[in-house]
């Protein structure tokens, strides 16, 4: 799907999910995208957008934060869970990418969480332009794997952008170790299979995700 499907379609399954349910899911992009974060201003996405030649197909404003992710080759998924209402953001973070981590180190490289002093990521920032608080980084310091969040009534949206390049593994191979990874950080399995409600109801909220109202609104 494009971005405004791909949006959509995991606003329905934070909404309709039950509670107690976790959802992975790996995005099938239908072409080169761009999404920025929801408290970002449209007008520099456009920029970044037109000097990597992503237009004329626009930036989508997602419903998380963070900043401008060029999807281009990268390994884009998201995870809806229960969130506990004593685990900060921060503590989210660091829950997942710390399992992510020492799952991807398996394949050779280094992935590590950041440690570095500095603010978050600055709204005028591309979201790989340089690691924040609890991104993954190789050795180098190089970001490989950066996230948003969102919260709704205890339920939690996570969006991770995976950048490929760094490991030799076939894609395949490491959308199998992310759900490896992830698993036993709940006592149930992820679900598998998309509920037809929630594919319905992914298409409806799409329009929503191409908007003008929506992606103009900063």
């Amino acid at each position: 799907m494009d971005g405004p499907g791909q949006m959509g379609l995991d606003e329905a399954v934070l909404d309709l999910s039950a509670p107690e349910d976790v959802v992975l899911r790996f995005y099938r992009w239908d072409g080169p995208a761009i999404t920025f974060g929801y408290g970002q201003k449209r007008a520099h996405a456009v920029q970044l957008a037109a000097a990597r030649g992503f237009l004329p197909r626009p930036p989508v404003r997602r419903p998380t934060g963070g900043g401008v992710v060029f999807h281009d080759g990268d390994v884009t998924f998201s995870l809806i869970f229960p969130w506990d209402r004593l685990s900060s953001p921060m503590l989210v973070y660091q829950s997942l990418h710390a399992a992510l981590g020492r799952a991807l180190g398996r394949m050779g490289g280094p992935a590590e969480l950041w440690a570095g002093e500095g603010p978050e990521f600055p709204l005028q920032t591309a979201c790989f332009a340089a690691p924040s608080a609890a991104d993954l980084v190789d050795g180098a310091g190089r970001k490989i794997l950066g996230g948003a969040l969102r919260k709704k009534r205890g339920r939690g949206l996570y969006q991770g952008s995976l950048r490929q390049e760094f490991f030799s593994a076939p894609r395949q191979e490491i959308e199998r170790l992310v759900a490896e990874a992830l698993r036993p950080l709940w006592s149930r399995e992820p679900e598998s299979v998309l509920a037809s409600d929630w594919i319905w109801a992914g298409r409806s909220l799409a329009e929503k995700y191409r908007s003008e109202s929506w992606n103009a609104k900063r």
